[in-house]
């Protein structure tokens, strides 16, 4: 027994070596960045134009190491390069909002770690955002702050709530006032009020599909759709009093001029640059006369010779494009909704600015940095020509913390890398010829057929999918879905393991799609099989535009419905994808995807009917594609190569999975050693 006890207390004190090293080893990957003092400054390249700013986050608010703000080297880098933060979710309601307090505001200690980042490195920021539908603590909305959905009480901001705990109209815009006036004050009496140059007053209030563009949310539930006016109206008064309050504070006359310390306030959406979404957002903003004769409500900081609207009575200064876009989107389209915006109020922001890569491989960066220079290129030029384009914000500093999934939307890897993209939108900025190239590739066209279950390569080796090799993307500019593999649940007959593709959302935008560019001038049909608990799919083409395919009935989540269709590929594209919908945002997976091109003098292959269940692709056909490259042809530009790799993400997950196997080993050890001793105690 104590030899057995020995080996065991051994083998536990080796693991525990082996953990703490394994352990220290993942600790110094996460510091390991490249020197980035060389890195020109895009705030002053682009000084004559706009602020350009970067959304970063504080480790201390999640305890997550990819953040921004507490790591000193992507610190340098903000501090280096722009002008402007926005703090990604340290300063929205869910984190700030306590019934306790009298005014229902409570900074977060991490919002406030950073505004004093901001103000101790001469940086300014977004703040964002004061009124939005989601993070937002439900209490908010509730009687005596005490929220419930199904009888039971509920913390979650996508909780149905019981229409019984809900208080009336008049206490949720006396909330809505204190909480406002509650965000201003502290700016103002903490010294922030000339750090913090915009706000995001009003978030994502626009849904297209209701009769009146609005969003049912709570505050639109309660209040009705002039939340959005009071809202507004709250901000400007808020401001027009605490800066003649805290005047002194800044070395400036109450009765002087205060711009300097009265931010700008702005109404933010994404899918601002849609043209269902830029007439509902003009209209809201300039047609309707919310406080026509001030009958709403009365205040002295509205416009006397208003007409009840939010830009005719003086409440709102600039609209925020979020700016979700991919590497395929139409650049003039985004142009001609700027040129709008500014029509109407005095400054526009582009306010989350990432752009997908929807290439696969190498050229994948190509085609990014190709478009960040053409978008940048052609704000320049907007700007030039009246566009009161005052500051555009990138959502995030590096690819490995983007909320894009697998879409390498930024400017730098995980270790600071600057991509192809950054030198693209430097290049843009000082008027540059864009000198990059894209690598000429030959690909042997086969058919496809994935099941996602592991396969052996032609070596032998065995081989897992991963949604990118298989072409899979998540799709989505104003919401993304997670897209992963799922075991257990698929439509393979005999399938050893049973994989499927999932892609899992909240919102109805969030989808997916797979890549078919390689078939662009080809004739193909296209299977694949849905399970979703929704009662419709649609799939389409998306070549930078969206184009319906087929829309059919599905037959619920017990069963697999066969979505099958043939179409002609048109030439030429760069990118071309089949996305998947439906008619609401529950779980999909798909799995045995199939794509059979038209060879020469044969007929198309058959479309399987809505009917049919039994059409499982076969199997023999290819695993995912080896691209042949004769001669790499080098970007020419100064930066390493780009590795498609989170490695402080996907890598690092494979390590922490490992690191907790090798903990719950020694677990098992412990609790083997110490029965053991219980057993010798007993004897």
């Amino acid at each position: 027994m104590k030899k057995q006890l020995g080996k065991a207390l051994a083998l536990l004190l080796t693991l525990t070596l082996v953990i703490t090293s394994f352990s220290g080893s993942i600790a110094a990957k996460a510091t390991d960045y490249v020197d980035t003092s060389g890195y020109e400054s895009l705030a002053e390249i682009y000084k004559d134009y706009f602020k350009v700013g970067a959304a970063c986050e504080a480790i201390d608010h999640w305890g997550d190491s990819r953040k921004e703000i507490g790591n000193p080297a992507k610190e340098y880098v903000i501090a280096n390069l722009f002008n402007s933060i926005t703090c990604g979710n340290e300063l929205k309601p869910a984190y700030n909002f306590n019934s306790q307090s009298e005014t229902l505001f409570k900074v977060d200690h991490a919002g406030e770690e950073m505004l004093q980042w901001a103000k101790d490195n001469g940086t300014h920021m977004r703040f964002h955002v004061l009124v939005w539908h989601s993070q937002v603590h439900p209490n908010f909305f509730a009687k005596d702050f005490k929220a419930t959905s199904g009888g039971k009480a509920t913390s979650s901001d996508s909780a149905e709530l019981d229409p019984e705990c809900l208080v009336d109209r008049d206490t949720l815009i006396e909330r809505l006032r204190s909480y406002i006036y509650g965000a201003m004050e502290y700016l103002y009496s903490h010294g922030y009020a000339e750090t913090v140059y915009a706000m995001d007053v009003v978030n994502e209030a626009v849904d297209e599909s209701k009769d009146d563009g609005l969003r049912r949310s709570y505050w639109y539930k309660i209040i009705g759709p002039e939340f959005l006016y009071y809202a507004f109206l709250f901000a400007r008064e808020a401001e027009v009093k605490y800066s003649v309050e805290y005047a002194d504070l800044y070395g400036l006359d109450p009765n002087g001029d205060l711009s300097s310390i009265r931010p700008k306030l702005f109404y933010n959406d994404y899918n601002e640059w849609f043209a269902q979404r830029v007439n509902i957002i003009r209209d809201f903003v300039t047609n309707r006369p919310w406080n026509e004769g001030q009958k709403m409500i009365k205040s002295d900081v509205i416009n006397p010779d208003g007409d009840g609207t939010m830009k005719g009575d003086g409440l709102i200064d600039g609209i925020g494009m979020q700016g979700h876009l991919s590497d395929n989107n139409n650049i003039n389209d985004y142009m001609k909704a700027l040129r709008a915006y500014s029509e109407i109020v005095d400054e526009v922001h582009i306010t989350e600015l990432d752009v997908g890569c929807t290439r696969s491989g190498e050229n994948r960066w190509y085609y990014q940095a190709k478009f960040y220079y053409d978008f940048f290129t052609a704000l320049i030029e907007e700007v030039k020509n009246g566009a009161k384009l005052t500051s555009v914000t990138f959502w995030g500093l590096t690819d490995d913390s983007s909320w894009r999934d697998g879409a390498y939307p930024l400017l730098f890897t995980y270790n600071l890398t600057a991509k192809s993209a950054f030198y693209a939108v430097a290049m843009a900025g000082k008027g540059e010829e864009f000198n990059m190239s894209v690598a000429e590739t030959i690909t042997d066209l086969k058919d496809l057929s994935i099941d996602f279950e592991p396969y052996k390569d032609e070596n032998g080796a065995n081989v897992a999918y991963t949604p990118d090799s298989a072409g899979f993307k998540s799709r989505g500019t104003g919401h993304m879905p997670k897209v992963r593999l799922m075991s257990k649940i698929n439509h393979t007959e005999g399938a050893p393991v049973g994989f499927s593709l999932l892609c899992e959302r909240t919102e109805q935008d969030a989808t997916c799609m797979m890549d078919i560019a390689k078939f662009s001038g080809k004739n193909i049909t296209f299977t694949a099989y849905v399970l979703t608990e929704d009662t419709e799919i649609a799939v389409g083409l998306d070549t930078g535009t969206s184009t319906e395919i087929k829309r059919i009935a599905s037959k619920g989540g017990e069963e697999w419905t066969p979505v099958s269709f043939n179409i002609d590929v048109p030439e030429k594209l760069d990118s071309a994808f089949i996305y998947f919908e439906t008619n609401g945002a529950a779980k999909m997976y798909i799995d045995d995807v199939s794509v059979i091109y038209t060879k020469d003098g044969e007929e198309p292959a058959p479309v399987i009917g809505d009917e049919t269940t039994d059409n499982t692709p076969d199997e023999t056909e290819i695993t995912p594609e080896v691209t042949v490259t004769p001669e790499p042809t080098p970007e020419v530009t100064p930066t390493a190569t780009e590795v498609p790799v989170n490695v402080n993400g996907e890598k690092s997950k494979t390590t922490i999975y490992i690191a907790i196997g090798l903990i719950i080993l020694g677990a098992l050890l412990l609790g083997y050693a110490g029965v053991i001793i219980a057993v010798n105690k007993k004897k």
